[in-house]
């Protein structure tokens, strides 16, 4: 919902500020309030491509192309939340309530930038833009006999053992990739190296040794494969739940932990459309006569 719309609803900030001032009022819409494009319409597909992102996502020289996922939509959710933590701590502690405003494009610009900014961070775009590591067209989960593995080794320690686990101890002495600023500079050839020799074995192979050398390293896993993966098993990641009207569901547990509160299990199956929306309301304080001429 644009903001635009909000105000013209009487459901604003302001609006509800004046009858409750310590609200916080959340909202996430495409772009600033105080910028010329403060109500165009925007989805997670424009973003994507106003961010930079679709354009990173297509390599050097590519065509754009959108991440397969709703991944501006989850990230702005994931900083709007996190967000509204912060000002419901500032409450806490003042009294104050306040509006919290996510610009889901200044907020991907700042998410993608991080990492590609690159000389632009001392004011020398000149000098160019973009992580070479990261836009390096090697920089793929890496072909062996009989599939993929993926690779990672940044410190000089972790490149030493990768280098012993290749069967090629003397690049750890050769001046193209003695250190992480010569690696970053020769990220091309270093990679095709590796290329080269993970072909020689297999993929089961290539994990049992780059594990023998602690050699940060994973199998590319399709989406069948993440249910039937032998560690989401371990950790009860996927469960099977019944329905009151839907009937058999497979859901997710909730990733995050916290040591004193309970928050790993599911109380309430998914709610259908307004199955809560009395409840909730009750809650607030409304009169069942409230909540009628609310929800009629």
């Amino acid at each position: 919902m644009r903001l635009g719309a909000a105000e013209r609803l009487g459901v604003d900030y302001r609006t509800l500020a004046a009858r409750n001032p310590r609200i916080v009022y959340a909202a996430a819409t495409g772009f600033r309030k105080d910028g010329a494009h403060r109500d165009r319409p925007s989805f997670d597909d424009v973003i994507q491509g106003e961010s930079g992102l679709a354009a990173l996502n297509g390599g050097a020289g590519g065509e754009p192309r959108y991440v397969p996922m709703a991944v501006c939509d989850k990230i702005c959710g994931y900083v709007l939340a996190s967000a509204i933590g912060m000002a419901l701590f500032h409450r806490e502690r003042t009294g104050e309530g306040q509006e919290v405003h996510v610009p889901m494009l200044e907020t991907m610009v700042a998410f993608n930038l991080v990492d590609h900014l690159w000389h632009g961070v001392l004011a020398e775009p000149e000098k160019g833009l973009g992580y070479p590591r990261m836009l390096t067209p090697h920089r793929r989960p890496f072909p062996t006999k009989d599939g993929h593995i993926c690779i990672l080794a940044t410190t000089d320690a972790q490149s030493r053992h990768l280098f012993e686990a290749l069967d090629c101890p003397e690049l750890v002495d050769d001046e193209r990739f003695c250190t992480l600023e010569r690696r970053t500079d020769n990220i091309d050839e270093l990679y095709a190296i590796i290329v080269e020799r993970m072909r020689r074995r297999t993929t089961a192979e290539w994990r049992e040794r780059l594990d023998a050398f602690d050699v940060p390293n994973g199998v590319v896993t399709d989406l069948e494969g993440l249910l039937t993966d032998p560690y989401l098993a371990e950790t009860c990641f996927f469960g099977r739940v019944e329905h009151p009207s839907e009937g058999k569901m497979l859901t997710m547990a909730i990733p995050v932990t916290f040591s004193s509160t309970s928050g790993e299990s599911f109380r309430l199956p998914p709610p259908r459309l307004g199955e809560h929306t009395y409840a909730v309301l009750r809650e607030l304080g409304y009169s069942a006569a409230d909540i009628n001429e609310i929800t009629r």
